[in-house]
């Protein structure tokens, strides 16, 4: 349907209606996002962008003296992103704090990277740094014994290579621990400390000790074979004794009460039962009591016989 000449037309509602959907699935991942974010988090800075803020970090605490701080910032800037500028900072911070070793040595490296990258004032800088600090270098000799009897050295934990063991080492002033190894000896630590003077300093290196051989564990004592005999006779003649009462009382209730025998064998019986308990209990303790054995066993054993009882020898593994 056209509209009548001079009223606009109406708008298409149906390309407004797309528009509008559009718009909203446009919004809805910024609002998800926004919504997701706490409000004070702080945003996550780049590797490049944390090695700067490092950087402008240790020139602040250099500036303001906290020299330690600086060094801490500059090493950890250095690692994040390697920049002769920032390789610069750290070695004339370790000068300051007082390790020329440490500062030379980087010195060295920065003099060849700006020779490399033909950045002539920076090469300069870290040369004449370099002059500077090799007459106040700290140098250590290591006096070994004569007969060598060692086959390793390590220095603060770093293992010194044998072609080193008797050239100068330098080292920064402060406490220094090297570490001592040879075939069969124990293990020695010497510890020293580096001052700060450019003159040789001897350290002394001890022989070492032998080590201690391990010692096999004693054998456990052979138990005593005299104990467990004994033990075994003592319960055999309480096993005996206790039949042999047993027979004796059995002969005295069968016969004829008026059989003056009688009262022989009721006492036999009785005296026959108290023997054999005292020695079965005797024999049992000593059994119990004494060592084991892994070899053979032997034991008394008793038992009926015909004319009475008998006493037999057995052996057990």
């Amino acid at each position: 349907m056209t509209a009548p000449s001079g009223i606009p037309p109406l708008p298409d509602l149906r390309a407004w209606s797309v528009a509008g959907s559009l718009l909203l699935v446009a919004l809805l991942p910024a609002t998800a996002h926004a919504a997701e974010t706490p409000p004070d988090a702080k945003p996550r800075l780049s590797t490049e962008a944390r090695a700067d803020q490092l950087f402008r970090s240790g020139e602040k605490k250099f500036d303001s003296g906290d020299y330690a701080g600086a060094c801490a910032d500059f090493s950890e800037s250095l690692k994040l992103g390697p920049k002769l500028g920032t390789l610069l900072n750290l070695a004339l911070c370790h000068e300051t704090i007082g390790k020329p070793v440490t500062a030379w040595h980087e010195f060295s490296h920065a003099a060849a990277w700006a020779a490399q990258n033909n950045q002539r004032d920076r090469h300069e800088f870290a040369t004449q740094h370099m002059r500077a600090l090799e007459p106040k270098l700290p140098r250590v000799i290591l006096q070994l014994p004569t007969d060598r009897a060692i086959d390793g050295l390590d220095l603060d934990g770093e293992p010194v290579p044998e072609q080193r063991w008797y050239l100068p080492l330098y080292l920064d002033p402060g406490e220094h621990h090297l570490g001592v190894t040879a075939p069969g000896k124990q293990r020695a630590t010497v510890s020293f400390r580096v001052t700060a003077s450019p003159s040789d300093q001897l350290v002394y290196v001890p022989r070492l000790a032998d080590a201690k051989a391990e010692t096999a564990p004693a054998p456990s004592p052979a138990p005593d074979p005299t104990r467990r005999t004994l033990g075994f006779v003592g319960l055999g003649l309480g096993v005996a004794g206790v039949v042999t009462g047993a027979t004796f009382g059995t002969l005295a209730i069968a016969a004829d009460a008026r059989d003056p025998v009688v009262h022989d064998r009721a006492a036999v019986a009785t005296v026959a039962f108290m023997a054999g308990a005292a020695f079965a209990a005797v024999g049992g303790w000593l059994l119990w009591t004494s060592p084991t054995s892994t070899g053979p066993r032997a034991a008394l054993t008793a038992a009926p016989h015909r004319g009475g009882a008998a006493l037999g020898l057995t052996t057990s593994f």
